[in-house]
């Protein structure tokens, strides 16, 4: 079954998308609801539902801040009653962009929006939500939106990830641990606790002679090293 999370500082507003979603999409669970952006993004971490209703205006967190820092996890829809946030709110990756009052035809063209995407989209842990397709991350003053397939590794940095690519690097507002739960593991592997390999960019593994392993990038020479408890990943050296 599908999950969703609504989020509204209006709890009338809420009332009314769920009662309109249950007539609209019977299958899909409303898992979460939350009354400001923080709420919000908590309740996507933890229920980390396939799609994501949010409000733009809220307290605390705006619905433009949450979909940032929660990096394509979730199809992420915004339903708002103004109109001038659309260009920002596709630049952040959205499904779709629903102006209140939500009119039933609007929201059935948007569910059915979302039950293709669902449809389309490469199967992840549960066929509902998929693995990270791109990676959303700040360059500078830009805002870059990055292929999973083109990142070399992410790195940890505190509360945030460097996301490295084979010309450059970039900031994420997420730490590596939550990042490698939306990634895939047959092509992401965590070679020491602060940094995790695409295994396509992989050029060697090196066994020094004091028994520690080098994992050498292709298209950086990078060299990174891997702890004794990831070394597994690499038996028969």
């Amino acid at each position: 079954m599908t999950s969703a999370v609504i989020a509204d500082d209006e709890p009338l507003l809420r009332r009314e998308l769920r009662e309109a979603l249950a007539d609209l999409w019977p299958e899909l669970a409303i898992v979460g609801e939350a009354a400001d952006g923080a709420a919000a993004l908590r309740a996507i971490e933890e229920q980390r539902p396939a799609v994501s209703f949010l409000d733009i205006r809220m307290p605390k967190l705006s619905g433009l801040e949450v979909a940032e820092r929660v990096q394509g996890a979730t199809q992420v829809v915004f339903v708002t009653a103004y109109d001038e946030h659309a260009v920002a709110a596709f630049e952040q990756g959205a499904a779709d962009y629903v102006l209140k009052p939500v009119r039933r035809a609007r929201l059935s063209a948007t569910v059915q929006r979302l039950k293709e995407r669902l449809a389309s989209a490469p199967a992840g842990r549960d066929g509902a939500r998929p693995w990270l397709a791109w990676i959303q991350a700040t360059l500078g003053n830009t805002l870059k939106f990055v292929p999973v397939q083109d990142v070399c590794y992410c790195q940890s940095d505190g509360k945030y990830t460097r996301v490295v690519t084979a010309g450059a690097e970039a900031l994420i507002r997420r730490p590596l641990s939550a990042l490698l739960e939306d990634l895939d593991p047959e092509l992401f592997w965590q070679i020491n606790r602060g940094i995790a390999v695409n295994v396509h960019h992989i050029d060697s593994v090196v066994r020094e002679d004091g028994g520690e392993m080098i994992v050498r990038i292709r298209a950086n020479r990078a060299e990174l090293p891997v702890s004794k408890a990831h070394q597994g990943r690499f038996r028969g050296m």
